[in-house]
């Protein structure tokens, strides 16, 4: 059942004198911008940053939302249950050079801006990682959604699946199906092949980059995907 926010959320944005969009995005803006700010500003928060500088071997779960792991330094920039501290990812994360074995990122690079913000996230993420650590990143993959929209009827589509709805039940016709996916509501900024996904990854600076599967690979300790993203995932590896 939706949440009294969400049942809020959906009277408000027909209401709006803005285009919906618009309105999401200075909503996400700023609480990112609160965030960043309260980071600076809070002795609490700046003494969790501190602390977090002064550790290494690190196993590091970016844009991690309620699925935190045990013994891992968890990311989000919103609150959840297992998150170790707030950040605006985008802008820089709270540890020190070469302090991470393993940086793992599921299903957040693709609501990064591309011509700024990704590069200047994947940057930061080749700081914090110890020469040789891996950072795998997770995403869409838009050839499996390309393949299942041009096979007839809606089976292969329903079996990649759209995050977890039955998209033969929920949208009128394929292509809404992969709007659904690319766009997000202006959330997302297209998709990902394997091809698009290595290039931007070596033109950061990474090496050794290589496809894998779901929990497969070189991570350090073994790959925590979610079982949830399998189906319509690509999942990359690359060591700094």
């Amino acid at each position: 059942m939706p949440s009294l926010k969400q049942r809020l959320g959906a009277w408000l944005k027909p209401r709006l004198p803005v285009n919906p969009w618009v309105f999401m995005t200075v909503r996400v803006e700023s609480n990112a911008f609160l965030t960043r700010m309260l980071n600076r500003i809070l002795p609490g928060r700046i003494a969790q940053r501190r602390a977090l500088e002064q550790r290494r071997d690190l196993l590091v779960n970016i844009g991690c939302g309620p699925f935190g792991q045990e013994g891992w330094v968890n990311l989000d920039l919103f609150p959840a249950p297992g998150v170790t501290m707030r950040v605006d990812a985008r802008w820089g994360l709270p540890l020190a050079d070469g302090a991470a074995k393993g940086i793992h990122v599921e299903h957040y690079f693709e609501h990064l801006e591309p011509t700024i913000e990704r590069p200047r996230f994947l940057a930061d993420c080749r700081r914090c990682l110890q020469p040789g650590g891996i950072l795998r990143i997770v995403v869409p993959d838009m050839r499996k959604y390309i393949e299942a929209y041009l096979a007839p009827g809606w089976d292969v589509l329903n079996q990649v699946g759209c995050g977890g709805e039955r998209p033969q039940d929920t949208f009128a016709t394929k292509i809404e199906a992969l709007n659904h996916v690319f766009v997000q509501d202006g959330e997302h900024y297209g998709g990902f092949d394997a091809e698009y996904l290595r290039n931007t990854l070596a033109k950061a600076g990474f090496d050794d980059i290589e496809q894998v599967d779901w929990r497969t690979g070189r991570f350090p300790g073994g790959a925590i995907d979610r079982e949830q993203h399998a189906g319509y995932s690509l999942y990359m590896e690359a060591r700094r």
